[in-house]
């Protein structure tokens, strides 16, 4: 496994505190966690992983502490200005696209061929 970055997205700072204490605990050391924890971005911690079973470590303290998301970059990141940097471009990255694109195939048939060939929902 190559090294990597794992964030959890949190709803609330106390628990986000809570989750850092726990990673300290477990063995991880500070300079390998970045907190944002500011009131006017998302609340986020991201670990630097190294190994599987880091990431089995990581992957238990975020569930246990009911994470809203989680999200893996193999960007490096050593503070939390950068890290509010890349997840706003990783989540402009994400943005919604449709499925499938219709295509008109009976362009003769006016208006009522274009309603026919959207799909139900």
């Amino acid at each position: 496994m190559t090294s990597m970055n794992y964030i959890g997205f949190f709803q609330k700072p106390e628990v986000l505190l809570k989750a850092r204490n726990s990673f300290e605990i477990a063995g991880f050391k500070p300079s390998a966690l970045v907190v944002q924890d500011s009131e006017d971005d998302p609340l986020m911690l991201c670990v630097k992983l190294n190994d599987e079973y880091e990431l089995q470590m990581a992957n238990n303290i975020f569930k246990f502490y009911g994470v809203t998301h989680i999200d893996q970059l193999s960007t490096k990141i050593d503070n939390a200005e950068e890290l509010r940097r890349i997840i706003s471009i990783h989540s402009r990255q994400q943005i919604f696209t449709p499925k499938a694109i219709a295509t008109h195939k009976h362009f003769h048939e006016g208006m009522n061929a274009e309603i026919q060939s959207f799909p139900n929902e």
